[in-house]
């Protein structure tokens, strides 16, 4: 076992009953220490205006004028149409509301009348139009954060037309969609300058986005600064510069909080697991952990054998002990894995689905199926393991596996797209969250017959009768339905096993004691606007 699985771990041990509910509640927000300490040299005070505050993240968040967005949304530089709540409900943010006609078939964003770029022009219906339209005509592109689909229908659906009407944005679809305004919350629905972009689709320059912060500089791999927008319409940023250090080793990334380098932790994976329980236990820090919609899934290559066998994906689901994962290598920082939606998504996650652990069974299942002649791959990436232990887990899944009597090796590697769509691996352990509030961009992108994922990666996975469940439910205004409509999906694909649920992560970030305000949603975004000053 390596280091990050010998830190100290949480002593709680879980009911199966208590597994879909235990993320779920919106008010599971946990505040693990709250002592305050003195401010490290170079923080500032009161929120005055040379404070600066020093952050550090595992990976980058400034990908580059190639990138769709360039920065990620938890910078502050740009605002979306709509955002999230933290139960990953669509709430007014450029727009101050929306409705809907023809069945669904269009819909109306009316923005704020009190915006401008932080380049000093409005915001206008036209300018969040060329905003949209941008990235429709860039896609299909990939990006470091959420990649752009061709055709973009897992963001809006059939879009026949977008139009700039007096102060709002007309979305005139060629099949009803029943809530798009959770579809295109976030990114798929960034707004930023006309200016920002060059005829090509590239940004031309910096961001320039309506944010709290712009960005003042940045280097790949290194480091980005971010400082106040002072055309900002809201309350100033405590902050008046944001440095955002990228460390990708997590052990590093602790080290750097200790030796006061930086003034705290955030990102997806900001703490290994096995981190969070000894730092929270040092009063000179804040560990705050919050309900999240990020889920580490196995995904079969199911086109090909072993695992085109349906009996043999069994026996590996089955040989899995996910509580005792959950327990010790993620230290109580998730729960076990069961229906393929996380409890952040609420009432949609199907109930009364649970992953078991029977390894007897699991060999029956081989011995009836024919144990496979060469080893399955267990594919990983490296970049995730600085985020995740999945080092140990990794291993902890080919010990379970050859248990049952599969033998397999585990594969680490950068190139996890390439060895993918070449078809070299066997199961890929990934985490995955959603870029808006909709569920269907996760059935649609990723498991759906004719889905990029499905197709390029080699998951092989054709059902029509799921294709029918999940295009019912992203056309039904009936919520009740709709929901109907997922569990259902959600009971298929447990039987079926293309993508199997590991466990369902929280989100840990921490700070200096003094410094508050630093959160993360369920969709691991922080509000860098929220920040308090430190005290």
């Amino acid at each position: 076992m390596t280091s990050s699985s010998r830190f100290m771990v949480m002593r709680h041990t879980y009911g199966r009953r208590e597994v879909l509910t235990r993320l779920a509640a919106a008010t599971a927000l946990t505040v693990l220490t709250a002592s305050v300490a003195a401010c490290a040299d170079g923080a500032g005070t009161g929120g005055s205006p040379t404070a600066r505050l020093t952050l550090a993240a595992p990976r980058d968040l400034a990908a580059g004028p190639r990138d769709p967005y360039f920065v990620h949304q938890s910078l502050g530089v740009w605002e979306p149409l709509v955002a999230l709540d933290e139960r990953l409900r669509p709430v007014p943010a450029l727009a101050t509301g929306w409705t809907s006609a023809e069945q669904g078939r269009k819909w109306t964003f009316r923005l704020r009348e009190d915006v401008v770029f932080s380049d000093g022009s409005p915001l206008t219906a036209q300018a969040a139009v060329t905003s949209i339209q941008r990235l429709r005509a860039i896609a299909p592109r990939q990006s470091a954060y959420f990649s752009l689909d061709e055709g973009m229908e897992a963001a809006y659906g059939e879009l026949t037309r977008l139009d700039a009407e007096e102060n709002a944005v007309v979305f005139t679809l060629a099949e009803p969609v029943a809530d798009l305004p959770a579809k295109l919350a976030g990114f798929f629905s960034m707004i930023q300058a006309p200016s920002a972009f060059t005829t090509g689709g590239d940004f031309a320059g910096d961001p320039v986005g309506t944010g709290p912060y712009t960005l003042a500089s940045w280097t790949k791999g290194q480091r980005l600064e971010l400082r106040a927008n002072p055309r900002y319409r809201g309350p100033r940023p405590a902050y008046a510069t944001v440095e955002v250090r990228t460390i990708p080793d997590a052990n590093a990334r602790v080290a750097a909080l200790r030796a006061g380098e930086v003034d705290g932790l955030f990102d997806k994976g900001a703490l290994l697991p096995g981190q969070v329980t000894a730092v929270a236990a040092d009063p000179r820090y804040r560990v705050v952990q919050t309900p999240s919609a990020l889920t580490h899934y196995l995904t079969f290559n199911s086109s090909r054998p072993p695992f085109s066998d349906p009996r043999l994906r069994e026996a590996a689901d089955l040989a899995i002990d996910r509580a005792g994962i959950a327990r010790t290598l993620l230290a109580g920082t998730a729960a076990p894995g069961g229906a393929f939606l996380s409890p952040a998504f609420g009432d949609l996650a199907a109930p009364g689905i649970t992953a078991r652990h029977d390894p007897a069974r699991a060999r029956e299942l081989v011995a009836a199926a024919g144990a496979p002649a060469e080893p399955v791959t267990i594919l990983i990436s490296s970049a995730e393991t600085g985020q995740f232990p999945y080092t140990d887990i990794a291993e902890v899944l080919r010990a379970a596996f050859e248990d049952a009597g599969l033998p397999a090796r585990v594969e680490v590697t950068e190139a996890t797209k390439t060895a993918m769509e070449a078809g070299r691996y066997d199961v890929f352990l990934s985490a995955y969250s959603v870029p808006n509030g909709d569920p269907d961009y996760l059935f649609r992108r990723f498991l759906r017959s004719d889905a990029a994922w499905n197709v390029e990666r080699r998951l092989g996975y054709r059902d029509t009768t799921f294709d029918g469940l999940i295009d019912r439910a992203a056309a039904t205004g009936d919520a009740a339905r709709r929901r109907e409509l997922y569990h259902e999906a959600q009971r298929l694909l447990a039987a079926d096993r293309p993508m199997t649920p590991l466990a369902y992560q929280a989100n840990p970030v921490v700070t200096r004691a003094g410094v508050r305000g630093l959160t993360q949603t369920a969709s691991y975004l922080v509000d860098l606007g929220r920040l308090e000053p430190a005290g």
